[in-house]
């Protein structure tokens, strides 16, 4: 049986919203529907939902003779289904070409990928190997089924444990589980894939299509990678021609989405592992509704209507009932031989003549003209604007804060010529740079920076290495500048703090000025600029809050004056505005270039005054007025107003 097309409304409709930025379910272009994993009461037993599009994935074990090319390697074998059930345009016992393709790529993605460790599954070299059977049954077709089998086919690998067995000569003893515990699979890393379908020759791009999408993209490009961003399987197919950089721009998006998918599997493993443990109650039982609630086991409930209700409805059948008692009738109205209207409503345009039809479609062209110039001219401005990525851990989360408290996100520029984007992760570590700046270029559109700066490393200082730390950041920083090859770069120096988790003061003040040093002179050598924190020093108290590793409000204004300072020289552009402080009034001014405007009732200004004995008291209680800062990776992601 076909599955039924759309009609040209449809098809009309779906385009039209994707030209408005809109889908039918309410997502925006990159979002993912909801998935939902559960594991069954066996092993290696896996349901996975994506929106309402089911799939569920089953994997088995059996001991076979090795293949000849290969006779220390075990079989890793993928199998897939689509039933009836799943759609009317799936048939039974017959192979489509969708089941095809699927089973394929499953097959290069995880086969070929080497995701799993063949050689582990050897028992006897030449004789006997375990082969690994996976069976992926699509049971609900709603669209992008290869992401949902993908992701049911891995987790099911990751959930399954084959017997142990025992080797004596040439006899292979397999021991059931009440004897030996059975032994988890070798799998090396989880590739997932991500469907990106387009439309109008790739003018538009959808992450995760629905059915009704999928049935009026012109293609699509299936990308198989791993968290490690390493691709394992690339497929394009479909009437359109793609650019290099729609391929680099969907490999972005999918490093983000794989990242994503990859931390819901291993949460998943972990909360089911922990209930097996714990003896509560897992599988898919967990989730079913136990009791059964019979019909004749339901008692009859009166249904009780206030006066006020029956009042309206009693109102409403006597205006039904006077308008059918109206003797005054609408009158027919004659359009041309042949057509009649009768109501109030528009004429119709049926039989009128195409000159008239393109007058009408003139007139509206002349009344939405000016609207589109007004678009353009916005657009042209826009590309003038210099750009500013400031990317880092809580220090950045902080100063962004701080900065706003002042008033001066965007640190004093106008934003007709400077836009200013903040990206501080709370204990954000050196290992999610590319992540992050991945996902601020694909998931949130920003566009690509002028200038970024880099303040980053000082969660890592404890728990690396120094040597290998300064080979990681210098790798790093190499991809940064190859991935934004047209922008400068600009390493801010770890800054100095009086209590280093793990470490001691004169330890970790050893190990950060050694980073500071050697990833500083490398960062000069590939053409970077150095932002030196000469102010902020650990033997200064006043600086810091209680935990003595963040900054108070004064220490946040020296590292924004420090910003502010490096930037102009970077952009090449001045602030157009400085604050300064009137001795003699004490009144806070903003001096602009026509004329000097009193902004004291208006901003909150802190500034960090020389460290004497007359301000020690009232720094050191700033400084007590701590806050405790989250390890937990908390995105807050913000951009300038």
């Amino acid at each position: 049986m076909k599955d039924t097309p759309l009609s040209v409304c449809e098809r009309n409709f779906i385009i039209k919203a994707l030209g408005d930025k809109k889908r039918l379910d309410g997502r925006q272009p990159y979002d993912y529907r909801k998935i939902r994993i559960q594991f069954g009461a066996d092993r290696g037993c896996c349901k996975v939902s994506l929106g309402q599009t089911l799939v569920l994935a089953q994997v088995s074990c059996e001991i076979i003779s090795p293949r000849a090319v290969r006779p220390s390697d075990g079989i890793l074998f993928i199998n897939v289904e689509l039933s009836p059930m799943a759609s009317p345009a799936f048939e039974v016992g017959r192979m489509s070409d969708l089941g095809v393709e699927i089973n394929r790529l499953l097959e290069r993605c995880l086969r070929e990928s080497r995701c799993l460790d063949t050689e582990s599954l050897c028992i006897i070299s030449g004789e006997k190997v375990w082969q690994i059977r996976v069976d992926v049954n699509v049971m609900n077709h709603d669209g992008n089924i290869i992401d949902c089998c993908s992701v049911a086919a891995i987790a099911a690998l990751a959930h399954f444990r084959r017997p142990d067995v025992t080797v004596d000569g040439s006899e292979v003893i397999v021991h059931p589980s009440d004897e030996k515990d059975p032994i988890p699979l070798s799998v090396h890393h989880m590739p997932i894939c991500v469907t990106f379908s387009f439309y109008e020759q790739g003018k538009y791009l959808l992450v995760d299509p629905t059915d009704k999408e999928e049935k009026v993209m012109d293609g699509k490009m299936v990308i198989g990678m791993n968290k490690h961003r390493e691709i394992c399987t690339l497929q394009v197919s479909g009437e359109m021609l793609l650019m290099k950089d729609q391929v680099l721009r969907c490999s972005n998006i999918a490093v983000v989405k794989v990242t994503e998918v990859t931390e819901l599997i291993q949460r998943a493993l972990e909360n089911d592992r922990q209930a097996r443990l714990s003896g509560q109650k897992f599988g898919f039982a967990e989730s079913e509704f136990t009791e059964s609630i019979l019909t004749n086991q339901l008692e009859p409930e009166e249904i009780q209507i206030t006066e006020s209700r029956m009042d309206e409805e009693s109102e409403e059948e006597e205006e039904m009932n006077g308008d059918l008692n109206m003797e005054k009738k609408s009158k027919v109205k004659i359009l041309d031989h042949g057509v009649g209207m009768i109501g109030e409503g528009g004429t119709s345009t049926w039989g009128l003549e195409d000159n008239e039809m393109t007058e009408e479609l003139q007139k509206e062209a002349t009344v939405t003209q000016p609207d589109q110039k007004d678009t353009a001219h916005a657009t042209d401005g826009q590309s003038a604007i210099t750009t500013v990525w400031i990317v880092g851990s809580s220090i950045v989360y902080w100063a962004w804060t701080r900065a706003k408290a002042r008033r001066m996100p965007n640190l004093r520029y106008s934003p007709q010529k400077v836009q200013i984007f903040w990206d501080g992760v709370r204990g954000m570590k050196w290992d999610s740079l590319m992540f992050n700046l991945q996902r601020d270029l694909a998931m949130f559109e920003f566009p690509e920076p002028d200038v970024l700066m880099i303040h980053l490393g000082s969660n890592d200082v404890a728990s690396w290495n120094t040597n290998e730390l300064i080979i990681r950041m210098k790798n790093d920083l190499k991809k940064v500048t190859e991935m934004f090859p047209a922008t400068q770069l600009v390493f801010s120096e770890i800054l100095a703090r009086r209590v280093w988790r793990g470490l001691t003061l004169e330890c970790g003040e050893a190990k950060r000025q050694q980073i500071n040093r050697e990833v500083g002179q490398y960062v000069r050598e590939i053409g970077g600029v150095v932002l030196p924190h000469e102010n902020i020093l650990h033997q200064n108290v006043t600086l810091y809050i209680k935990d003595g590793v963040h900054m108070n409000d004064y220490g946040n204004d020296i590292l924004l004056e420090d910003i502010m300072c490096c930037l102009p020289c970077v952009l090449e552009i001045p602030n157009e505005d400085k604050v300064t402080i009137d001795e003699d009034s004490n009144e806070e001014t903003m001096e602009t270039e026509d004329k000097v405007i009193l902004t004291s009732a208006d901003l909150d200004l802190c500034y960090t005054l020389p460290f004497t004995e007359v301000n020690k008291e009232n720094m050191e209680d700033n400084a007590m007025q701590g806050r405790e800062d989250s390890e937990d990776f908390e995105i807050e992601f913000k951009k300038s107003e």
